[in-house]
């Protein structure tokens, strides 16, 4: 039975401009790298972390069928993280250079949320809830 995630993958074009944006911009610890990956954590945990994998080598895993490495993507899914303060992140990231597709918005359930992408498209969303 599947009960956790070890990893979240990401396959990439440009490793180290990801490698890069991920480590310098967004603050995650590179726990280890090698040719075709490179492997972050949080600060507060070590699993599930953040698996950066060149786009020839999960071809090569996978399939260039399944993976399709030449189409652009269409965002169906994204990375969501909670924070204690998306406004405080929000601009400490925008410092950075982080591009953010939509800044922090409160919802009517009670939930500030932001967007921002990687150097290649992938969205993460960061949000914190109000208690009511």
């Amino acid at each position: 039975m599947i009960d956790h995630f070890n990893a979240y993958a990401i396959p990439v074009s440009d490793l180290e401009k990801c490698i890069e944006f991920y480590r310098d911009k967004v603050g995650l610890k590179l726990k280890g790298k090698e040719d075709d990956m490179a492997y972050f954590v949080f600060d507060n945990q070590d699993r599930p972390g953040v698996a950066l994998i060149k786009m020839e080598s999960v071809v090569n895993l996978i399939s260039e069928s399944q993976v399709r490495p030449r189409e652009d993507t269409v965002h169906r899914t994204y990375f969501a993280v909670f924070l204690d303060d998306v406004d405080k992140e929000y601009e400490e990231l925008k410092s950075r250079g982080v591009h953010f597709v939509k800044p922090p918005v409160t919802h009517p359930w009670g939930q500030r949320i932001a967007y921002f992408e990687d150097p290649e498209g992938n969205l993460w969303e960061i949000s914190t809830f109000f208690k009511k």
